[in-house]
């Protein structure tokens, strides 16, 4: 079994968003564990695409819980309706995953890959969710300006205006991208992976990104085209830590990464992967892992130190 397998869940639970739609969430590691990771997939991905990010997580840090889930749309999550597309529908859906998994006084480190670190950054608007948040790794994302800043389509970087149509419509086309062929392979790494990557990592990348359907695939689409949360982003207010490679064509790190850096209150530090693209678990999960090791380990020492002043101030 290689890395790219997903491991068997602990437990696999179907949970309802506020609409009613059924979300698919899995769960690694003991129910008895103190400390809870919660993974958030990007757009066209699915739990599987932590595959590597959680069997580093199991073999280095096995005290820890791991909860992933599906977007809707995504995985073996509801397909709704059309109108069931929105960044306040991925907040909801996060507050019902972190609603059903955490102990009521728990928090948890949140990770975030595209989209889902998008639907952290839009989550810091509600206090409730906020409230929850331990820390967070964001992993190859933005929040703002998505198809103008995509370099996918080559040759348009000096015409604004037909690089923002070019991608907007890569976004929310429903033209099938599969089956998984050596073209479907190569166009997917080119546009999601480093140049570099190997032949298996590219089977796998575009079997996940095929597996998504047509129609999610451009309702999520058409929601990223528009996406802003510049005004939520700010109120972040946990420690948080950013990855980027630096051949991601979907979300730069050149357009994202400092704007993610300088909006942060409590930005906690940015690693940059030379010559891997916006896949970033995929590519470098040990990378991700020891991140997501370093903010549990924060979180944490900062519980102890709360704990401490707590009681010396009933002395």
């Amino acid at each position: 079994m290689d890395q790219y397998t997903p491991p068997v869940p602990d437990a696999r639970l179907r949970i309802p968003s506020a609409d009613g739609t059924q979300l698919n969430v899995e769960v690694h590691g003991p129910t008895s564990a103190q400390t809870t990771v919660v993974l958030v997939h990007g757009w066209t991905c699915k739990i599987a695409f932590w595959a590597p990010v959680i069997g580093a997580l199991r073999a280095e840090a096995p005290e820890l819980r791991v909860v992933a889930y599906d977007q809707r749309g995504h995985g073996e999550s509801e397909i709704p309706g059309n109108d069931a597309y929105s960044v306040p529908i991925l907040v909801e859906d996060l507050r019902a995953v972190l609603d059903a998994t955490l102990r009521d006084d728990e928090r948890a480190v949140l990770v975030g890959h595209s989209m889902g670190g998008m639907t952290i950054m839009a989550a810091a608007g509600d206090a409730s969710i906020l409230a929850r948040i331990g820390g967070a790794v964001l992993c190859s994302t933005g929040f703002a300006n998505l198809p103008g800043s995509s370099t996918v389509v080559p040759g348009l970087k000096r015409l604004p205006k037909a690089n923002r149509a070019a991608h907007r419509f890569l976004l929310t086309s429903t033209l099938p991208v599969g089956p998984v062929t050596p073209i479907s392979r190569a166009m997917l790494k080119h546009t999601a992976l480093g140049p570099k990557s190997n032949k298996h990592l590219q089977k796998v990348n575009a079997r996940i990104i095929t597996a998504c359907r047509p129609k999610p695939r451009a309702g999520w689409g058409r929601v990223l085209t528009e996406l802003d949360v510049t005004e939520q982003v700010g109120k972040l207010d946990v420690p948080t830590s950013a990855v980027f490679g630096t051949s991601d064509r979907l979300t730069p790190p050149a357009a994202h990464a400092q704007a993610i850096a300088d909006a942060l209150p409590r930005f906690e530090g940015l690693t940059t992967l030379t010559g891997l693209g916006h896949m970033t678990p995929l590519e470098a999960p040990d990378v991700v892992s020891m991140l997501i090791r370093q903010r549990v380990r924060a979180m944490l020492n900062a519980a102890d130190v709360a704990e401490a002043a707590k009681g010396s101030d009933h002395e």
